[in-house]
């Protein structure tokens, strides 16, 4: 089957052997998988055991891009990488932007699977014409920037993907990083590269992506484009202010967390200091975007002298008002640390949140936090908890297992806001049952990309948004929004585009790369596809229905929207979980997929 986009190649590197050897990728799994999310998914699932310790050599990494990484279609130079999860124990998957997907096809390849670990501290060289696994024993001990540095010397017109101090020491949401500051962030991919002890894989290449219907592939470029220059958030927006311009937006929806998720409380003088607005004012020295980005929602910016990038929304709530803190410079600086150590600054700032709790309930002391006054505030103690825990010295050594490992401990796993141990990320979910659903049933635990990007829908969806406290609608409201986030995953392209337009668009641009059709229809049975891989992974991996659920605190403490009181009950939470099993044809109350499904999208062998 000729096909336009791919090189057809999968780099396999056992670092045990210090081996690599290249795999030709079959036709049948190019055209369903495609690319990236799809792609690695079915990769990792056909070649590792669910049952696996997630920081033995057994686990596997796979990354991959797609058809479309490349070419001139915009956002599409994103990379996915898939993993078993040492913060979750289930299934990691994790997209990221930047420029490294990018080289990785310039060398040749397609998907790269890592294997097995390495006796010393090792490097993965790729080439288009040579592979190589070397000692990186000159870059271990150095953080992300420092490692970027270091190896792009040695080759100025490389690509670095590494981990920092934090992926060494298997800080269990530690992250990969690639043009410093862009993470693979969520699920601890840092700490499986640690443990396999490999610190970087450095790439450059030359190799071009042909395009077999160029004037097919021009059409749907031009039609995407079009739309994007005319929708208000990819047009200004995210430009102008970056996704910290969703402070206010959030807020006003009362959507926005506090002192770890006990409300949602903020004083308006309070927002406007961590706004986006405050920091185009105060911080910003420029924008920035991803390789081929239009968007360009990056903040290049700079505190007391030190440059960096962000903070994104995200780290903003999580590690300010998530922690009671609205200190823009010290959230600043504590961003750029994390980038540095290569931390997720969500599950950072949301371990950080439970431990304040905690510590002001008297259920922890300063004993036992060696002499840190871990109270709601107290920005002071940001850099330092930040730097013990990539470190793992004193309390940060437990702070870096996460806050429902942290909390258990203590005899208090309530006290972790996560879903599946994997911390919420910045919108509280008794805002939103959309979004409450989208944690719940999120693959990889609560994760607001791979639940569904809910709050797109529910204050930006136009003629697609729904009620935000509608249980009927939810559920098939997020299938339909995680097959969205599978489809944009797979064909590498990021998130912000659905703010402007569905899939259309995108399968006339895949249909002429490759050279054969692609439709919405068949991208969302390519999605039911992945997402049945991902649910029967984890279902063997040890997950159950019960796991499906939120924190207690998100049914039995409701905070204030619109005048009333509104909470989560478990009989609502059972009833939106079910109704999304019916959703998906999965079984009842189980959520197992069922034969007729799994032979109905062409996986009958599982």
């Amino acid at each position: 089957m000729k096909s336009g986009g791919v090189h057809q190649k999968l780099l396999e590197i056992d670092l045990t052997r210090s081996t690599a050897r290249i795999r030709k990728i079959k036709d049948s799994l190019i055209k369903d998988y495609i690319g990236g999310r799809a792609l690695a998914t079915r990769i990792f699932f056909d070649a590792v055991n669910p049952s696996c310790a997630p920081l033995s050599p057994e686990n596997i990494v796979v990354i991959a891009s797609s058809p479309l990484t490349g070419t001139t279609a915009p956002t599409a130079a994103r990379g996915h990488m898939v993993f078993k999860s040492p913060l979750t124990g289930l299934i990691g998957s994790s997209n990221c932007g930047g420029s490294w997907a990018y080289y990785l096809k310039s060398a040749g390849y397609d998907a790269i699977l890592i294997k097995g670990r390495s006796q010393k501290p090792g490097l993965i060289d790729i080439k288009p014409e040579s592979v190589k696994i070397s000692s990186a024993e000159h870059a271990w001990g150095r953080n992300v920037h420092e490692t970027t540095d270091i190896l792009t010397r040695e080759y100025k017109r490389a690509r670095i993907l590494c981990i920092g101090q934090a992926g060494e020491n298997c800080v269990r949401f530690s992250s990969v990083m690639n043009d410093k500051n862009r993470a693979y962030g969520r699920g601890g991919s840092g700490a499986v590269f640690g443990s396999k002890h490999l610190k970087a894989i450095r790439v450059q290449g030359d190799k071009k992506t042909d395009i077999e219907k160029e004037q097919a592939f021009r059409a749907g470029k031009e039609q995407a484009e079009y739309i994007m220059k005319a929708a208000p958030i990819t047009k200004r927006l995210l430009k102008e202010l970056g996704t910290a311009g969703l402070i206010k937006l959030i807020n006003l929806m009362e959507m926005l967390p506090h002192k770890n998720f006990q409300d949602n409380v903020h004083p308006d003088e309070k927002i406007n200091e961590i706004s986006g607005e405050k920091i185009k004012k105060e911080l910003l020295q420029r924008p920035g975007a991803c390789l081929g980005c239009p968007i360009a929602c990056q903040r290049h910016t700079s505190v007391d002298g030190k440059k960096g990038e962000g903070p994104e929304y995200e780290t903003l709530v999580m590690l300010g008002p998530q922690c009671g803190i609205y200190d823009l410079k010290s959230i600043t600086k504590a961003n750029y640390l994390c980038n540095e150590l290569g931390l997720d600054t969500i599950s950072m700032g949301g371990t950080n949140a439970c431990v304040m709790e905690l510590f002001e309930k008297g259920i922890i002391n300063k004993r036992d936090t060696d002499g840190i006054p871990f109270s709601f505030g107290c920005s002071e103690i940001l850099e330092e908890t930040i730097r013990q825990t990539a470190f793992r010295e004193g309390i940060g050594d437990r702070i870096s297992e996460g806050s429902y490992r942290f909390a258990e401990h203590f005899h208090h796993p309530s006290s972790s806001m996560s879903v599946k141990k994997m911390e919420m990320p910045a919108y509280d979910p008794r805002a939103s049952f959309t979004q409450a659903l989208g944690y719940m049933t999120s693959p990889t635990g609560a994760c607001h990309l791979r639940g569904g990007y809910a709050v797109s829908l529910a204050f930006f969806g136009g003629a697609k948004e729904i009620p935000r406290f509608s249980l009927l609608q939810s559920p098939i409201a997020i299938r339909n929004m995680q097959n969205l986030g599978i489809i944009q995953d797979s064909l590498g392209i990021c998130r912000f585009t659905g703010f402007a337009f569905s899939t259309e668009p995108w399968s006339r641009m895949l249909s002429g790369v490759t050279g054969h059709t692609y439709s919405s229809a068949g991208f969302d049975q390519m999605a039911a596809r992945v997402a049945a891989l991902e649910r029967v992974f984890n279902l063997r991996a040890g997950l159950t229905h019960l796991d499906d659920a939120l924190p207690s605190r998100f049914s039995s403490e409701p905070i204030t929207v619109q005048g009333q009181k509104t909470a989560l009950s478990h009989e609502s939470q059972t009833k939106m979980r079910e109704d999304y099993y019916k959703a998906r044809d999965w079984s009842v109350p189980e959520g197992i997929p069922s034969k007729k499904i799994l032979e109905s999208i062409g996986l009958e062998e599982i």
